[in-house]
């Protein structure tokens, strides 16, 4: 399912064959979150509450590039999420003014497996010049990341 509502939300949701303990050590580990994300952790190996997390890409459209995201909410099992700046690097951005965005993880469990569900909020409060092509960028990323979870849910030993 994706759901785009005026440039402010991006929602997609996957079904993956495993269980909810599974999925969630993907989405908390940091070990296993730098694995399907394909980011290298520079700093910030514990996933909780107010902790940075400094990461440099390594998927191919943005290798090199470096990020950080600040978890927000850890509610084992059920929900993990973070802020962080959408979209590609931006000279022309003061990201010390620049609200960030809000990417939440959902659990459920569903009959053979577990449905996760991400959801990208806040686009609304970036400035209009940057809106449109942030979400695009996110919305399609978050196509590629939840394919790269379930890829990674499937050939990793539970």
């Amino acid at each position: 399912m994706t759901a785009a509502t005026e440039l402010t939300r991006i929602e997609r949701s996957i079904t993956v064959r495993a269980p909810r303990s599974r999925v969630w050590r993907a989405l908390s580990t940091a070990a296993e979150f730098a694995k399907w994300f394909s980011v290298e952790i520079r700093e910030g190996e514990v996933f909780q509450p107010g902790r940075r997390i400094e990461l440099t890409s390594r998927h191919e459209k943005a290798d090199g590039i470096e990020f950080s995201m600040v978890i927000e909410t850890v509610d084992p099992e059920k929900l993990i999420s973070w802020r962080w700046h959408p979209g590609m690097p931006d000279s022309s951005v003061d990201y010390d003014r620049e609200p960030m965005t809000l990417v939440e993880f959902k659990l459920e469990d569903i009959p053979g497996g577990t449905k996760v569900t991400v959801i990208e909020t806040g686009f609304d409060k970036l400035s209009l010049n940057r809106r449109a092509s942030v979400f695009k960028d996110n919305n399609e990323g978050w196509e590629i990341q939840m394919g790269a979870l379930a890829r990674y849910l499937e050939s990793a030993s539970a």
